[in-house]
């Protein structure tokens, strides 16, 4: 089967609409200090399930020190903050190569969308796995 245009265009529009989600979200880190004690937009798991801290808690504080290039604090503030950095900055980069790759008729689509699925699959995996077993605090 011969994807369509729509297909095509489709997944361009959706390479755009995650590259710029993922801008704005290292915007966020870059905009507060990991020092500021008052995120926007708080841990949901810590203020209204649990009051308890989870695993996601200084996942902000920490992107904010990776964007600052201080990974030792990044660390300290969330054991997962540079795994799933990475994660984000790996595929804000991936989305960006996509579309220019597909633009300029360097790859074409049927090869590289199970590409894409494929690496973006495995990528999830090895930056949230651990991260993923937090559901047994519930």
């Amino acid at each position: 089967m011969r994807p369509g245009p729509y297909s095509y265009r489709s997944y361009q529009t959706l390479n755009i609409v995650f590259f710029v989600l993922l801008l704005l979200i290292f915007v966020y880190a870059a905009l507060f200090s990991p020092e500021n004690p008052h995120y926007p937009i708080p841990s949901f798991y810590n203020r209204f399930m649990s009051g308890k801290p989870s695993p996601t808690t200084g996942l902000s504080h920490s992107f904010s020190a990776i964007v600052r290039g201080n990974f030792h604090d990044a660390k300290q503030l969330n054991s997962f903050g540079i795994r799933i950095f990475l994660f984000f900055f790996l595929e804000w980069i991936f989305r960006a190569v996509a579309f220019f790759s597909l633009k300029k008729g360097w790859i074409p689509y049927k090869k590289l969308l199970p590409a894409d699925i494929l690496v973006s699959v495995i990528l999830f995996a090895c930056c949230f796995g651990r991260l993923l077993l937090f559901w047994n605090y519930l």
